[in-house]
């Protein structure tokens, strides 16, 4: 646990420390945020944090819109760093894909069909709000914060708020609207970073046959920049 004098400080995240962050992820989130269960699945387990690291590294080397981001606390000169937070903002300029089979190996990662269809299915009402927004942006595009988490033994002491003040700071300074799918657990956060709430809970039509799973809860907030 952190000491009085710690400090947590944000920096850019290195391929080599992913596996470490998506530990913090898996922790963050347990099994209470539905649509990261579907979307990393067995995220705690070692072949699931293997496989989620290896997704994690390669959208990290391929897409040059998105920056890594990790939460850090050092106590002094000579402490180690210890990782405690993780983000990831995307400047998106162009909608993202609605088919999910354009952005992930979608049989490599849900090889059961009933899964990866319930996952295409709610990705493919997931994206609608981001989509509309770039949309309404006529052209200049919006920064996306597509994944916040906080470790669970570092939380309330100012990682998750650095992290997203980073990327609306990048934002104000782009010109551009914030937005972020949030959980409701993290909703307070958000609105103190400045985003409110445009769509209370976003709408996920999977179908009769998927009745019996759980469905994300998510709220689609935003920010207007600040110039």
């Amino acid at each position: 646990m952190m000491r009085p004098a710690d400090k947590v400080g944000v920096a850019l995240l290195s391929d080599e420390e992913i596996p470490t962050c998506f530990q913090v992820l898996s922790k963050s989130f347990g099994h209470d945020a539905p649509f990261v269960d579907m979307y990393f699945p067995d995220h705690d387990t070692s072949s699931g944090q293997a496989q989620g690291s290896k997704r994690l590294t390669v959208w990290k080397q391929t897409a040059k819109n998105s920056t890594f981001l990790k939460a850090v606390t050092q106590a002094g000169q000579g402490d180690q760093e210890h990782i405690i937070g993780v983000a990831i903002w995307t400047y998106m300029k162009e909608p993202p894909p609605a088919e999910l089979d354009k952005v992930e190996n979608v049989e490599e990662v849900w090889p059961d069909e009933d899964d990866l269809e319930f996952m295409t299915r709610l990705w493919r009402d997931y994206v609608i709000p981001r989509t509309q927004a770039i949309k309404d942006s006529y052209g200049k595009g919006i920064y996306v914060l597509e994944l916040l988490a906080v470790h669970p033994g570092y939380q309330r002491l100012g990682a998750g708020t650095a992290l997203v003040k980073w990327g609306t700071k990048a934002a104000d300074e782009r010109g551009l609207k914030a937005v972020v799918e949030g959980t409701p657990v993290a909703r307070r956060l958000y609105e103190q970073c400045g985003l409110r709430a445009e769509i209370e809970e976003m709408r996920f039509d999977v179908g009769e046959e998927f009745i019996g799973r759980r469905k994300p809860k998510l709220i689609y907030m935003t920010r207007e920049p600040k110039f």
